[in-house]
């Protein structure tokens, strides 16, 4: 009887664990393609192919735009990270907040000045995602990307 209730309460505990590690996990993470012919007509040839997130429970993120070699690491509170990329582009930055765990609104900076933003979307229950992007300067202009998820969850 001991051991059942031992083995019952080990098994608790670990559900209990994964249930909420399973909880904790952004549905960002992971890396996603452009599906081009979802997308709004010419906008997917501005557009990364791919990107890769990495968001912790406690907000912080890791952008990555592979193709580029880009990378900005900073907080999911509109707070701007410096922009990395395999060739330097000097002044860029970008700024990420969650509007909860399914809508991210971000914005492109050059020297401290608004260039672009967007909102981004998680749709198909965490299979893609929509990107609505636009010119500061041209809201009426905005476009659609879609992102689908490479691997299964």
């Amino acid at each position: 009887m001991r051991r059942t209730t031992t083995a019952a309460f080990i098994g608790l505990a670990f559900t209990l664990f994964a249930s909420q590690a399973f909880a904790d996990e952004s549905p960002w993470n992971g890396s996603w393609t452009l599906d081009a012919a979802r997308s709004t007509a010419g906008a997917s040839e501005f557009a990364a192919p791919g990107y890769a997130f990495s968001v912790s429970s406690t907000g912080d993120i890791t952008w990555r735009i592979p193709a580029i070699g880009e990378i900005a690491v900073g907080k999911t509170d509109g707070t701007a990270m410096t922009v990395r990329r395999r060739v330097p582009t000097p002044g860029l930055a970008l700024s990420v907040r969650a509007e909860g765990p399914f809508l991210l609104h971000y914005q492109v900076l050059k020297n401290g000045v608004a260039q672009g933003e967007g909102l981004m979307r998680i749709v198909e229950g965490g299979k893609a995602w929509v990107d609505i992007s636009w010119r500061v300067d041209k809201p009426e202009e905005a476009g659609e990307l879609i992102y689908t998820r490479d691997v299964a969850r």
